[in-house]
């Protein structure tokens, strides 16, 4: 399939008798470069923890292990370690590179307690050139065939007082001005840190599959530890956990270019046929949900090669079904001109939520929150007639559903509803209002991805799912959101944070409108975000369509893809600006995104290497206007782009071999 073969595996038996682990004595593992290095040591029968990377203590004397319920572990001798080293690849079916590097040594640790009944607990450590990673891996065994624990034991102790780039909630706007981590009383992961002459790092988490996520929670001025976000973790054996460690460069570019990392850290593709997974950009948003308007779109999105058309809310009615003591809430409470609007309209059919149906009339919006009480929809929809126009058109469509309609406590089984939607010929979705806090939440969750896949649903997954890798298993999942998207009215500056913070750890959904012009934001400063805001699925809303259609950068826009075969970051400055290119092909991208400063960026070429000489089109910011300016030039690797990125603006480069069709 998709995971190649490994070019080099080598395992061997470290010490296999038994070890008291006293707290002088510390097994390491090293990454292939000698830079990044991770070491367990036992003080008094508890395994800690340090980190050190370039020689420079990061994580020091950090405690591990889980906290039993009922009975907690004892004092750990250690019985016997396994160490050994992998070298490999992998070709992602969506994502930044063509191939993926997957390099690292690796010790697993095995525990077993001094005293009866003995359990077992087994710790296993990766270094990469990337960072470092852990997990805790309970094997089979009679002492231990079931338990809850209510926390980790895992801490991570700084080395000194550091500042760090958080968020504590996925809707937050990230600052530029770091916190010191004394101040950090609980954020959410990832977490960017600085550590000091330039270099970063960013705590993650990977592979979430079986245990609540977590947030962190302060427990003194240099100490965070993760805590689940609800609900415990229930255990059964054999188990292995979430993956949990630190991403590590020597400068803020370095973290973007080592975040494969997170996905590394995730089973390969568990789909056998993956051709139908196509990744696109998507018009959202897209006006009156109309059978003529939507055909509209979908011409438009033929017209300039786009994938998909999206219908986001209420075409299936509303979001969740009402109950009759809603219902007449919102009878009591709706202003006079939405009593007037509805007269006469069957619309309390349209508050049954049900998705295997679609709405006709008119639909209003969430019952309990008066400020949505004006709210409605119109909905004409004739479905199967845009599924089938869409087709004609290459265009795929992709449908809302709100997740509290897909819960198992729900009128609605997962399997049932994407099995009918699939059969409508629907090809992407958009499931809303997830929860992924519990256990149970996380469980149901990669169901729901599992289960879109055996239909041949690609997803873009909304709020509350923080991506953790998920897409190397399942590359439908294209993309999902958190990270305080532009419904959310973000600053700039949060803009400009989060390649550098939400984006370490997968594709983000920001939920762009192109040529919106908020608050003062050039075409291009929103243009470049398909370039410096990675996923196989990138939206575009109705503005683009409706107006300034034929542009001067619709090159840009028509030319740009998803899915890339490598990336460069040329310009980071958090908070400040941001460059970045990508290639696909032999054709390069480069997008920048600017502050309120203007300011003048240089841009080597070098990445271009052999391909010369180049075609290369430039679309800048056009001084004390919103519009674009548009150069052609040729250039070489050894040659400087320099490009003046106005207050809210940016760039978008395209570079092409003079020979390139």
């Amino acid at each position: 399939m998709f995971q190649r073969p490994c070019i080099h595996i080598v395992v061997f038996l470290v010490c296999a008798g038994a070890f008291q682990g006293r707290a002088d004595e510390a097994l390491t593992c090293v990454s292939p470069d000698g830079q990044n290095v991770v070491s367990l040591k036992l003080v008094d029968g508890a395994p800690q923890y340090d980190v050190i990377y370039a020689g420079k203590a990061v994580i020091r004397d950090s405690a591990l292990g889980l906290n039993l319920d009922d009975k907690p572990f004892g004092a750990f001798e250690i019985v016997g370690t396994q160490a050994g080293a992998v070298e490999t690849s992998w070709k992602p079916v969506v994502g930044e590179r063509d191939i993926v590097r997957d390099c690292y040594n690796h010790l697993t640790i095995r525990l077993q307690e001094r005293a009866e009944p003995k359990r077992r607990l087994h710790i296993e450590f990766r270094a990469y050139d990337e960072g470092v990673a852990f997990r805790y891996v309970l094997p089979e065994q009679p002492a231990l065939d079931g338990a809850t624990a209510s926390s980790e034991a895992t801490e991570f102790h700084f080395a000194s007082d550091l500042g760090a780039y958080p968020i504590p909630w996925t809707e937050a706007h990230y600052s530029e001005t770091p916190t010191p981590i004394r101040e950090c009383k609980s954020v959410l992961i990832p977490l960017t840190i600085e550590l000091g002459d330039g270099a970063m790092a960013s705590l993650i988490e990977a592979h979430v599959a079986n245990q609540p996520p977590c947030r962190l929670k302060q427990k003194d001025e240099r100490t965070l530890r993760p805590e689940f976000r609800k609900g415990k973790l229930t255990l059964a054996t054999p188990a292995a956990l979430t993956w949990r460690g630190l991403i590590l460069a020597p400068n803020v570019a370095g973290l973007i270019e080592r975040r494969t990392l997170v996905e590394n850290l995730n089973p390969p593709c568990a789909i056998d046929d993956t051709s139908w997974i196509k990744p696109g950009i998507f018009i959202d948003n897209c006006g009156p949900i109309e059978t003529e308007n939507l055909k509209r779109n979908m011409d438009f999105a033929a017209e300039h090669h786009l994938g998909y058309v999206h219908i986001d809310w209420s075409w299936y009615g509303t979001e969740r079904k009402w109950s009759e003591e809603a219902i007449a809430h919102f009878k009591e409470h709706m202003p006079e001109s939405t009593r007037k609007r509805l007269e006469g309209q069957d619309w309390i059919s349209n508050t049954h939520g049900n998705p295997m149906t679609v709405a006709s009339g008119y639909v209003p919006y969430l019952q309990f929150q008066t400020r949505f009480y004006g709210s409605l929809s119109h909905i004409d929809l004739d479905l199967p007639e845009v599924i089938r126009y869409g087709r004609s058109k290459g265009v795929g469509l992709s449908l809302y559903v709100n997740g509290g309609t897909l819960k198992p406590y729900g009128d609605h089984d997962v399997d049932l509803v994407f099995r009918t939607l699939a059969g409508w010929g629907v090809a992407a979705l958009k499931p809303g209002f997830v929860a992924c806090d519990s256990q149970d939440d996380v469980q149901w969750l990669r169901r729901l991805v599992a289960i879109a896949a055996k239909h041949k649903l690609v997803l873009n997954i909304h709020d509350g799912y923080i991506a953790d890798g998920m897409r190397r298993t399942y590359p439908n999942l294209l993309t999902q959101e958190d990270g305080g998207g532009r419904e959310t009215n973000p600053p700039v500056t949060h803009e400009l944070m989060l390649p550098f913070t939400r984006h370490l750890v997968g594709a983000h959904d920001h939920t762009p409108t192109l040529y919106s012009g908020q608050d003062g934001r050039t075409k291009l400063f929103e243009l470049a975000q398909l370039v410096v805001y990675h996923g196989a699925r990138q939206s575009v809303r109705d503005a683009y369509s409706s107006r300034d259609r034929f542009a001067a950068e619709m090159e840009f826009f028509e030319r740009v893809p998803t899915v890339w075969d490598d990336v460069r970051v040329l310009k980071a400055e958090p908070g400040d600006c941001v460059v970045i290119a990508r290639r696909s092909g032999l054709r390069w991208f480069i997008g920048g995104m600017n502050d309120e400063d203007a300011r003048q960026v240089e841009l080597p070429l070098d990445f271009l290497g052999e391909q010369v000489p180049c075609r290369v089109t430039i679309f800048s910011d056009v001084k004390g206007s919103r519009d674009a300016h548009r150069q052609v030039i040729r250039a070489t690797g050894a040659d400087i782009l320099r490009v003046t990125m106005e207050p809210r603006g940016g760039c978008a480069v395209l570079i092409e071999p003079v020979t390139t069709p």
